[in-house]
């Protein structure tokens, strides 16, 4: 993940930005950070979870989306997947509430962003869980901020989420 510019950008002039379709824009106090498409296996294991938690969630008010915008505090970040529910319409270019479930998937390029900014961020918009998955260590770290805590799951582990009681993945089913 790469600074755009050392220019400080509003939410304004964000939206005004000409940007192309081969990288990802994100505003993090009014700072411009751009990153490339996915590797493979970044995209592996996004389409993995994906099929996971969309499976889980089918017949429930929820919905798991990919690379959904979200916008709050003028900071437009855009996590690898997100578990929205309770949406009575899901027509949006930019959804501005918290999220139940956000899931970063790191890269060498995003890894202080993933683990540091981007925690200390989703906490103070009011996400209920943030997932880490980690490629190169197989293993998914999940911080419940309603309960203040943190549990790392590894590959051959079933991780559990507090936000939905039942919801229960076996890793080894995300890292081959």
């Amino acid at each position: 993940m790469e600074q755009f510019s050392k220019k400080k950008f509003s939410l304004k002039e964000f939206n005004k930005l000409e940007t192309n379709n081969e990288n990802k824009y994100e505003l993090i106090d009014g700072i411009v950070l751009m990153s490339p498409r996915p590797n493979y296996k970044h995209q592996e294991i996004m389409s993995k979870l994906t099929l996971e938690i969309g499976t889980y969630l089918k017949g429930k008010q929820c919905m798991i989306f990919t690379e959904a915008e979200l916008e709050f505090n003028n900071d437009v970040l855009i996590p690898d997947l997100s578990v929205i529910c309770g949406l009575e319409n899901s027509n949006f270019q930019r959804y501005k509430s918290a999220p139940e479930i956000v899931i970063e998937i790191i890269s060498p390029s995003s890894q202080y962003t993933d683990t540091f900014t981007k925690l200390y961020k989703y906490e103070l918009f009011g996400v209920k869980e943030y997932w880490i998955a980690n490629p190169k260590t197989e293993s998914i770290t999940v911080y419940n901020f309603q309960n203040k805590t943190n549990k790392d799951y590894c590959k051959h582990e079933n991780l559990t989420s507090s936000v939905f009681g039942d919801l229960l993945l076996d890793l080894s089913n995300i890292f081959l």
